[in-house]
């Protein structure tokens, strides 16, 4: 048995990347999802004299909720953003056209949807060869069902039998307990993970608190630098990740007695 029983991924800008700055950053993502949210919502018989004042709202709203998250660690989803930001300008979407127009929102955020540098389908195949369990924990307001769409779709979903999305749970990392339930459900202790992710906060400073080494993977968006946080090991790529735990569970069996 490895000495690392088990990997816990971040999703966005770990496994597939969705913001892809500049011409494809958050802001532009749902912005252009919204416009096709709107668009089906109108078919569906939905009344929006502004379009473009609607989308401001709904824009406004969703950086309202990020800052709230930031400072109370309370998720949100994007439906929740949608309606509210849509009620602040008096528009309704009858429940019926509700469905589509998110099956609109969400294929136009799935196109963006790309794999990241290396192969991370053999990556997870080969952890899964060394003995290693995985899951996965993201901060997301999107939905589920679009993560595990996008999973299916580049060969990732098997191998992460645990997904755990704020937008489901109801807290965002760093806050600790959303960390510990992917923990629980592979019932395994911090100490026996490792967390791999692109971000310092979230994916570097949050598993340490309790007690899981890290690895932060280099994003090719932008560069991560803090002194005061500070991962086990950094990795260029993808790639390089079943080498590195390798050598740790080697050190781990050498410092047993």
């Amino acid at each position: 048995m490895p000495g690392i029983q088990v990997v816990l991924f971040d999703l966005g800008g770990t496994l597939l990347h969705y913001e892809q700055p500049p011409e494809n950053s958050f802001d532009v993502i749902n912005g252009r999802a919204l416009m096709a949210f709107l668009q089906s919502a109108i078919r569906g018989g939905a009344r929006v004299p502004d379009p473009e004042l609607a989308g401001r709202a709904v824009a406004r709203m969703g950086a309202a909720m990020e800052a709230r998250a930031r400072r109370t660690h309370h998720a949100f989803d994007v439906q929740e953003v949608i309606r509210e930001g849509l009620a602040a300008v008096n528009v309704t979407v009858p429940e019926d056209a509700w469905t589509p127009a998110m099956a609109a929102y969400y294929d136009a955020v799935a196109t963006v949807a790309q794999p990241v540098a290396g192969d991370a389908s053999r990556v997870l195949e080969t952890l899964a060869e060394q003995g290693r369990s995985m899951g996965l924990v993201s901060n997301t307001a999107w939905s589920s069902a679009m993560h595990d769409a996008d999973l299916e779709r580049f060969g990732l979903l098997d191998q992460l039998p645990v997904r755990v999305y704020s937008s489901d749970f109801g807290m965002v990392k760093p806050h600790p307990s959303i960390y510990r339930a992917a923990l629980d459900r592979l019932d395994v202790a911090p100490a026996e993970g490792v967390f791999v992710g692109d971000k310092l906060d979230v994916d570097v400073a949050g598993p340490q608190k309790i007690g899981m080494r890290t690895v932060l993977v280099a994003s090719p968006y932008r560069e991560e630098n803090d002194p005061e946080i500070q991962p086990d090991a950094r990795i260029s790529s993808i790639d390089e990740l079943p080498a590195l735990l390798e050598a740790w569970d080697r050190e781990m069996e050498d410092a047993v007695p």
